[in-house]
């Protein structure tokens, strides 16, 4: 069966998503849509499809993906749910929980199949570590950038941070109990600058910071369980995993030294030869295509998409409850923070 999609929003991500689907097997890119015609007709003819630039004027189509300014994520993404269509709509699923709230809802009640666009759970590095079933007690993610004007519609928790949102839910695997951040705008009227600290109800501690005033870029995750300390590069694609080696018991010290009591008698060995590190074994694979073959076997088989609307809400729920913290903290400070 061949899978006739549309990609809604021909800009620099839209673009992204019309050469993948046109170049996966068994997929047909039938339609470009994009307000500007001009874009729309150059991209649908890049990759031989038909042009629109009213995306309700799209039909006959099996699955679509919106890549829109997150103001208009929630009313395209329901006309086509409403439809019966599947939907991959881009980060942030919405631009409100309510928002994102109706388009599950909307899913449910057509039985189309909707995912959201966190690239990140694709990335090589963090399906290596997610393979291992890792308990994180601790997680820490930084994530900065030069600001891209792209989403200048909405602050630095909805434009990058979210990304993080949806890995530390991902990986805490429990609901947030308590939100403390503050954030202040440099640019525009929204936040540049935020830092988050969650509490999760399991005892689990995530700290994450996003900044879009910077002259380069960070997209780092560090996590610790019982076991290991687990660093994540993702723009890097490198992870490494350390854990005790054997030789850091006492035992072996006082094997090593006959009048050695405790830890402290290791001094004056190489602390790295006592360790197990370990670079993590990485798939080589474009993140956006593998992401898109997800969506489309999700479609196909009429299963569960790897990152499903409720994942998308539940995302958009935590960014919220970081605002709200944000612009708390910023009262008592008396600043402005919209």
């Amino acid at each position: 069966m061949t899978l006739r999609t549309a990609v809604v929003g021909a800009g620099s991500m839209g673009s992204a998503h019309a050469r993948v689907l046109a170049g996966l097997a068994d997929v047909e890119l039938a339609v470009v849509c994009d307000i500007d015609e001009r874009r729309s007709r150059e991209v649908a003819e890049r990759h031989s499809a038909s042009a629109f630039t009213d995306y309700r004027r799209i039909d006959g189509v099996d699955a679509v993906c919106v890549a829109v300014p997150t103001v208009d994520h929630a009313g395209i993404s329901r006309f086509f749910l409403e439809k019966g269509v599947s939907v991959l709509v881009e980060k942030p699923m919405a631009r409100t929980s309510g928002e994102a709230a109706s388009l599950v809802e909307a899913a449910q009640a057509s039985g189309a199949r909707l995912m959201v666009g966190h690239i990140e759970r694709f990335n090589p590095a963090f399906m290596a570590i997610w393979d291992m079933g890792v308990c994180p007690l601790f997680i820490e993610c930084d994530r900065i950038s030069p600001f891209k004007f792209r989403s200048a519609d909405v602050g630095v928790v909805f434009d990058l941070m979210i990304h993080d949102l949806d890995i530390i839910l991902s990986l805490a695997q429990s609901r947030p109990e308590r939100v403390e951040a503050c954030g202040v705008p440099v640019i525009g009227e929204h936040e540049d600058i935020c830092n988050a600290r969650i509490v999760f109800e399991n005892g689990c501690v995530a700290n994450v910071t996003a900044s879009r005033v910077s002259t380069k870029s960070m997209r780092k995750i560090r996590l610790f369980s019982r076991d290991s300390y687990i660093t994540i590069d993702y723009a890097g694609r490198q992870a490494k995993i350390y854990r005790k080696s054997p030789k850091l018991t006492v035992d072996v010290a006082k094997a090593l030294k006959s009048d050695a009591k405790s830890l402290a008698d290791f001094a004056g060995m190489s602390f790295p030869d006592l360790l197990d590190i370990r670079e993590v074994e990485l798939g080589d694979h474009e993140p956006l295509a593998k992401e898109l073959e997800a969506f489309c076997e999700a479609v196909r088989n009429g299963t569960d998409p790897p990152v499903s609307g409720r994942d998308g809400l539940e995302a958009v729920e935590l960014a919220e409850r970081v605002l709200e913290s944000l612009r708390a903290h910023g009262e008592r400070l008396g600043a402005d923070l919209n």
